[in-house]
């Protein structure tokens, strides 16, 4: 639970401990005026214990009195902190208190950019850090859960800002975390027929959902995405989201999101570890419906429309085969030469039918190549589009909401490398070539050409082996909170 406080503060639980931030060199840290004298003698005992103030670094010395534990979390120098440095150092810290048993943490959020932007931080830092996923565990191991964060604002007027920016990292925080438990679970619990079930349960008042089932999808021809599914023994499914804000809409913004529920590879099938964690295939689906989770709440003003084609890509006896032809639903054929290049394949179909939509701009959040991987690691999303502008915002979201893209480029030279002799289009280019571009090629081709177009490949970025700052192991949820960035940037 949120609870405001302003000024100095007196009436913390006995179990509450306060979280300020510092700058390196500086003799007080933020929060000063809270405490005083006994906050700035805790702060010298955390520099003897080895506290320098570096960037996510949390130091802890406990005081007599109410509260009994400070915790002290680094930024760097006042010239390199950030924001983003504020919502990791609060993750830290958060992770640093409950691993201590602390269950009431009161922050002083450190201004820098605006009040209301670094709580909106400090939330989604506590939210992002101390998420578990424990719902298939029978005995989970034992951890304390933060039952109460308060928010310390110097006077009424700094309050108000605070208030609306831990409203605002709530929201935030919360998508990210219900796209986490929706990826995280077994792929045999998360089928097609299960991710509809979700959705229809988690989208609020303001949202409208068309379901659409396979007989739908025949009728309008989606022969890619029917082709994918045809090795699983559960039938496909198509859902279009759909959010009005309450006033003038500024734009029609459509976001598509591969929902692969599991990905084997089909014939082309996977080596046996790198199916491990194929679950998180359809991060892209489950990101775009933790949006529509919370815009109605945010209320940006433009209109939003989802798209989530949802199946298995699995090798049974009627799956598609390595030198098959599909048509789409824009006419074009498609010459399957991998059947683990599935994604770009359902995503011609999606971006397809959202052409169809009077968009005023077209995005689509995928784990599509490995190839994204080898380029950018597994810290940078790739950016590709057809838009400079589009390209543009999405990459200032993505600063703001401190999270890495990069851009590559839409090469039209390797356009040719795609022809196909049977049809209109291969699936692949040649095996080590700029896959991750020529994949974005081969998506263009699916997309109205006066329609401005971005692509975000999370395939390196959705899904992490080992704990990050803001993220246990397992689904991130990554590009989430840029997404709302950019959505919201329109208020």
């Amino acid at each position: 639970m949120i609870r405001l406080r302003t000024g100095p503060v007196s009436s913390l639980p006995a179990d509450a401990a306060v979280v300020v931030f510092s700058f390196t060199k500086e003799r007080r840290p933020s929060g000063a005026f809270l405490f005083g004298s006994r906050l700035d003698k805790a702060f010298e005992i955390a520099k003897s214990d080895g506290f320098a103030s570096r960037p996510a670094q949390v130091g802890v010395a406990r005081s007599e009195g109410k509260p009994s534990r400070f915790f002290f979390v680094g930024l760097g120098s006042e010239s390199e902190a950030t924001v983003d440095g504020i919502r990791r150092g609060a993750a830290a810290a958060a992770r640093r208190a409950l691993s201590m048993g602390v269950t009431s943490l009161a922050f002083r959020p450190a201004m820098l950019g605006t009040a209301a932007a670094a709580t909106q931080a400090v939330m989604e830092g506590v939210h992002l850090g101390t998420y578990r996923f424990t719902e298939f565990q029978s005995e989970p191991e034992p951890k304390a859960q933060l039952k109460n964060v308060y928010l310390i604002s110097k006077d009424a007027g700094e309050q108000k800002q605070i208030s609306a920016g831990a409203r605002k990292g709530e929201l935030f925080g919360g998508a990210v975390t219900f796209a986490r438990d929706l990826i995280n679970r077994p792929p045999s619990d998360t089928t097609p027929a299960d991710f509809v079930k979700f959705a229809k349960a988690a989208i609020p008042k303001g949202v409208t959902l068309k379901v659409l089932a396979k007989k739908d999808i025949e009728r309008l021809g989606m022969g890619a995405l029917l082709g994918v599914n045809r090795g699983s023994h559960f039938p496909p499914y198509f859902l279009h989201f759909t959010y009005k804000p309450k006033g003038k809409s500024r734009r029609r913004i459509g976001i598509c999101g591969k929902g692969i529920t599991f990905d084997s590879g089909g014939l082309s099938l996977k080596p046996a570890g790198s199916m491990e964690t194929m679950k998180y295939d359809m991060a892209g689906a489950a990101s775009v419906l933790s949006l529509f989770t919370v815009l109605p709440t945010l209320n940006p003003a433009v209109e939003v429309h989802g798209f989530t084609p949802l199946t298995e890509n699995m090798p049974g006896g009627n799956a598609v085969k390595p030198g098959d032809v599909l048509r789409t639903m824009r006419g074009r054929t498609i010459e399957v030469l991998n059947t683990d290049a599935e994604g770009r394949l359902v995503l011609a179909d999606a971006l397809s039918y959202a052409s169809r939509q009077n968009l005023d701009e077209v995005l689509d959040i995928a784990t599509l190549t490995g190839a994204c991987v080898i380029a950018l690691g597994t810290g940078i999303a790739g950016l590709l589009g057809t838009s400079a502008p589009l390209n543009e915002r999405i990459k200032e979201a993505a600063a703001v909401a401190g999270e890495k893209v990069w851009e590559l480029p839409l090469e039209k030279d390797y356009e040719p490398l795609l022809r196909s002799h049977v049809a209109d289009i291969k699936n692949i280019g040649p095996v080590g070539q700029a896959g991750t571009i020529l994949a974005a090629l081969f998506m263009k081709t699916f997309v109205d050409s006066d329609l401005p177009w971005c692509h975000l490949d999370i395939a390196s970025t959705g899904w992490t082996s080992s704990q990050t700052a803001l993220s246990e192991v397992g689904a991130t949820g990554v590009m989430i909170r840029t997404l709302l960035t950019y959505l919201t940037s329109y208020n």
